[in-house]
């Protein structure tokens, strides 16, 4: 989906543009809202909206002031539709200087016209893709990469700090709030169903969902900072970020938060949610902890208590002693990673024996199903896709795991899992395997200036050194080593002819280990001395 920031210090007129129109419908995300010049530059640069809606008159920096840095410091994109209150040609003019798709008096303003500026933009935006490769899927494997480092901090999944280090940094994830705490969180639509009907049987449509996981992650993220991701039509996890005056009161902060969102969407969407909140941690790598904790609270949790934090039940000790995915770390990270359909019988397989064991409760089996749930869905390429497909014939696609009323009933569905993903394995494994290699590429070309080495690279994407060696062979036809140091040196040939640098300087700047070696390297692939290159014609 693309995704627009709208802009706008009036709170009617940010209202009135989320609901004119049905966004989602339009293939559009509004990823946040902003009531001065200065937010909106911040938002900016945390969502990387493809299009951005403005007021022109607005506090701290206008919106023609916003637009032109834009264009100054991020290029192309943005694209911008621009709002006023009145008629005014030079602000027209002036507004079209930085490449403006459209401007809008708020006076005259319809769904017919905003859908018409909305298409519009969305052309340019794809247009500029068409154009400029690089924002073709740049932010959209961000975003990915994003949702998968979050998956696996909530899961347990990084083999050691310094990968969780490296992904933070390559993926633009900063965590660095004094406490954290993990949340889980399911919608619950207003009833309306069969009498008989439970709330967590209830469904949301699609739409309805889209428009309300938008909602509701803008509005909490007012209240307090959080990452919201959505793990499936039913389900959310929430990572909640502290600072030193939340953490002495900080349950209160959460409760208020979560109440005052949950009154909020209740009057946009009927929608209403029941939230279970993990111990407070001060390591964000413990937060899978929280995490594991607020999971295990899910079944407690009602329309009377909507809301429920770990150390309010009393036997909050041996809840902690339940089936845990982490015991399954490196094998499933793997088997996702790498696509192996040997792997991932295993591991499901394993669960299904372990889940059919006498002492096993149900919540347990369907807190382990949903947990490959959301591991398929956000670790996949087309996730939700595959999962809808292997379940396409139930109703329900995927969420009728949620129907379930037994154990047995849970490893059946896990076993149907099994075999549609198995098969989805092979029919994705050499497309992956492709674009993992070309994102890599990516990630030379990015660091060239550094020193590169196979260790980091693999962490940065979460694959063992030695399966991305392969990989890399396999779909480039060149060891990744041989890449790195062929395209070190295309470099060093511009600098060369383009600059003034010195060759110890270059080498430096390359990150080559000394202007010895890489004067050896050099004449080994050009045949010419880096000063004999720079003085030829």
């Amino acid at each position: 989906m693309i995704k627009l920031l709208i802009a706008d210090d009036e709170p009617l007129v940010q209202i009135g543009l989320r609901s004119m129109i049905d966004w989602s419908a339009l293939g559009i995300e509004i990823c946040g809202t902003a009531s001065n010049g200065d937010a909106a530059w911040e938002l900016i640069n945390e969502h990387h909206p493809e299009i951005v809606i403005t007021d022109i008159q607005m506090p701290c920096s206008s919106g023609l002031e916003l637009g032109k840095r834009c264009m100054e410091e991020l290029g192309r994109l943005p694209v911008f539709i621009i709002l006023t209150s009145f008629e005014d040609f030079q602000y027209a003019r002036e507004a079209l200087s930085f490449r403006a798709v459209d401007y809008l008096v708020k006076i005259d303003l319809s769904p017919e016209s905003l859908t018409e500026s909305v298409k519009k933009a969305m052309e340019q935006v794809e247009m500029i893709r068409q154009k400029h490769p690089e924002f073709r899927d740049s932010r959209q494997s961000l975003l990915m990469f994003q949702e998968r480092f979050y998956i696996k901090l909530l899961n347990n999944l990084f083999e050691s700090r310094e990968q969780f280090r490296l992904q933070q940094e390559e993926f633009e994830i900063r965590l660095t709030a004094h406490a954290y705490a993990a949340a889980s969180i399911q919608f619950i639509p207003a009833s309306g169903g069969s009498s008989g009907e439970t709330s967590s049987e209830r469904d949301i449509p699609l739409n309805i969902y889209n428009q309300t996981f938008q909602m509701f992650q803008e509005l909490l993220s007012k209240y307090i900072p959080c990452h919201v991701l959505a793990l499936d039509t039913h389900f959310l996890a929430a990572v909640f970020l502290l600072n030193n005056g939340h953490t002495g009161n900080w349950k209160t902060h959460v409760r208020n938060a979560l109440k005052n969102t949950a009154d909020m969407l209740y009057n946009y969407y009927s929608v209403s949610f029941l939230a279970s909140v993990g111990g407070l941690v001060y390591d964000p790598l413990e937060l899978s902890s929280s995490y594991s904790d607020s999971r295990q609270l899910l079944p407690y949790l009602s329309e009377e208590t909507p809301v429920l934090f770990c150390d309010e039940r009393p036997d909050v000790g041996t809840l902690r002693n339940v089936f845990s995915m982490s015991l399954f770390r490196d094998d499933i990270s793997r088997a996702f990673q790498e696509l192996d359909e040997g792997a991932l019988r295993a591991i499901i397989d394993t669960i299904c024996g372990l889940l059919g064991r006498d002492h096993v409760h149900f919540s347990q089996a369907l807190d382990a199903a949903a947990s490959i749930l959301h591991f398929a869905m956000t670790l996949l390429p087309d996730g939700p896709d595959i999962i809808a497909d292997i379940f396409h014939q139930e109703p329900d696609t995927y969420r009728s795991l949620y129907h379930l009323k037994s154990v047995p009933a849970v490893i059946n569905w896990l076993s149907r899992l099994e075999e549609g993903l198995c098969l989805a394995f092979e029919d994705k494994k050499k497309t992956h395997q492709n674009s993992l290699a070309v994102l890599c590429c990516q990630y030379i070309h990015e660091h060239i200036h550094e020193r590169i080495f196979l260790q980091d690279i693999a962490d940065t994407f979460g694959i063992s050194p030695n399966y991305l060696s392969q990989l890399f062979k396999k779909h480039m036809n060149v060891g990744i080593s041989e890449y790195i140091t062929l395209q070190k040196i295309d470099e060093s040939k511009k600098l060369l002819k383009e600059t003034n640098l010195k060759i110890y300087e270059i080498s430096d700047r390359l990150g080559f280990e000394s202007s010895f070696y890489f004067s050896k390297v050099f004449k080994k692939i050009t045949g010419f001395s880096p000063k004999d290159y720079r003085n030829r014609p």
